[in-house]
């Protein structure tokens, strides 16, 4: 059987779909929560591992909340960065890789990278039960934290500034207009259909999945206190690797799916 996706109202839409962003109060709220420390619950982080991570409207809108709203932090940049989500995908991104490697026919590969939970956020929201809190953490105000999660300013900052280095990666049946493949992978998505019919080559796809973790590691230890500088490949593995596990709709559809004609040095 399938995993279950529970969708909730606007949840339904995909993120970004609209001109306001859509994001709701009580998404905002859980991920504000998993910012401040939820995520490491055991049992949430076993879900996640389960569920390689959360869905693709989730695991965006878990970069966006962080990004958006979490303004002060250890590296260069002091804030408006991806820090906790890099943590939880480069572990995601190592579980990956050994699954894969230990998986050498087709059904097996399929098994390794199919997800075989639930969404947290997704079950957190049809459990919830509706209510009148104004506030979160720290006591701040929810209704301005989702507006101001849902402007996306630095989340698109970082999308336009890292394209240059993402837009090579993106999955050949994500993209919807010829352009150049590359070292481009089809993201877990699309090999779950591939699998259907064949096997795939393990040792290229755990390759390629090293390669996202090592830069990815590199983006992280970039936000710690006293970490080396990141490079802008780093800088745009976080987008690579939430594509990876989920699909390319929300960057191609945030930067309008065009090129990237700026120079290649980030200015985040």
């Amino acid at each position: 059987m399938a995993p279950r996706m529970v969708v909730i109202g606007r949840n339904a839409r995909q993120l970004g779909e609209d001109e306001d962003h859509n994001l709701t109060h009580e998404e905002v709220r859980i991920l504000w929560s998993f910012v401040h420390g939820d995520i490491m619950n055991p049992g949430v982080r076993a879900q996640l591992y389960g569920n390689w991570g959360l869905c693709e409207r989730h695991s965006w809108a878990y970069a966006v909340v962080e990004i958006e709203l979490w303004e002060s932090g250890a590296g260069a940049r002091g804030g408006h960065q991806p820090f906790d989500v890099s943590v939880l995908y480069a572990d995601l991104l190592a579980r990956m890789r050994a699954e894969i490697g230990r998986a050498h026919r087709r059904h097996g590969q399929l098994r390794a990278i199919t997800r075989s939970g639930t969404c947290v956020v997704c079950a957190d929201i049809a459990s919830d039960e509706p209510g009148e809190m104004a506030v979160t953490h720290a006591g701040m105000d929810l209704e301005k934290l989702t507006a101001e999660a849902n402007r996306m300013t630095y989340t698109k900052a970082w999308l336009d500034d890292t394209m240059r280095y993402w837009r090579p990666q993106v999955c050949p049946m994500c993209r919807r207009e010829p352009g150049p493949d590359g070292d481009a992978q089809l993201c877990r998505m699309h090999l779950e259909r591939l699998l259907d019919q064949r096997a795939i080559e393990g040792e290229l796809l755990a390759g390629y999945l090293g390669g996202l973790e090592r830069r990815l590691r590199q983006l992280t230890d970039s936000m710690t206190e006293g970490g080396q500088p990141s490079s802008p490949e780093a800088d745009a593995s976080w987008v690579s690797t939430l594509a990876w596990f989920n699909n390319w709709t929300f960057p191609l559809r945030m930067t309008g799916g065009r090129e990237s004609e700026a120079d290649p040095s980030p200015s985040l």
